[in-house]
């Protein structure tokens, strides 16, 4: 079982913390958010970012957005991905939340089922994406650390017992 009050990672500066959807709180604003994107079979896509590498599709929540809205579009945006089937799995918690916010935010984080896989926009900051399983993870992911690992992991025994209702 995870201890997910001590469990924290440093990223990009500033402190993060994963809280599981079965913990009721009241959250900081979500200014991001993460979509960790399941073909099904226990294989997850990761996005190869410009300036950081691959990783799970993420990114700011726009104006007027929802946090779902927001992760159908990132995924789409950073894998091409239609996505199906989403739930919500639980929240990062951040602080600061940002270089220019010195307050603590939140990014939901949510599990998806790719519906289908479109070519990337010429736009798109992603290089490219690929599949990776659970073992494949740690060499591939651009900023690896045993929290990231724990909430994949925690993806996908969502994913498992979500499979067998």
């Amino acid at each position: 079982m995870t201890d997910w009050d001590t469990l924290t990672a440093i990223w990009a500066g500033r402190r993060m913390q994963f809280v599981p959807a079965e913990q009721v709180m009241e959250f900081p604003t979500p200014r991001y958010v993460v979509v960790l994107i399941s073909d099904g079979a226990g294989r997850y896509l990761l996005a190869n970012i410009r300036e950081r590498g691959y990783c799970a599709p993420s990114g700011r929540i726009e104006a007027g957005e929802t946090p779902e809205a927001a992760a159908r579009r990132e995924a789409y945006e950073e894998g091409g991905v239609i996505l199906g089937q989403m739930e919500q799995i639980g929240v990062y918690l951040l602080s600061p939340c940002s270089a220019e916010q010195a307050t603590p935010c939140s990014a939901p984080v949510f599990l998806a089922l790719a519906e289908r896989i479109e070519p990337l926009r010429t736009d798109s900051e992603s290089l490219g994406v690929r599949w990776a399983s659970l073992s494949e993870l740690p060499a591939l992911y651009y900023d690896w650390s045993p929290l990231i690992e724990a909430v994949f992991r925690y993806a996908e025994e969502r994913r498992q017992v979500a499979g067998q209702r």
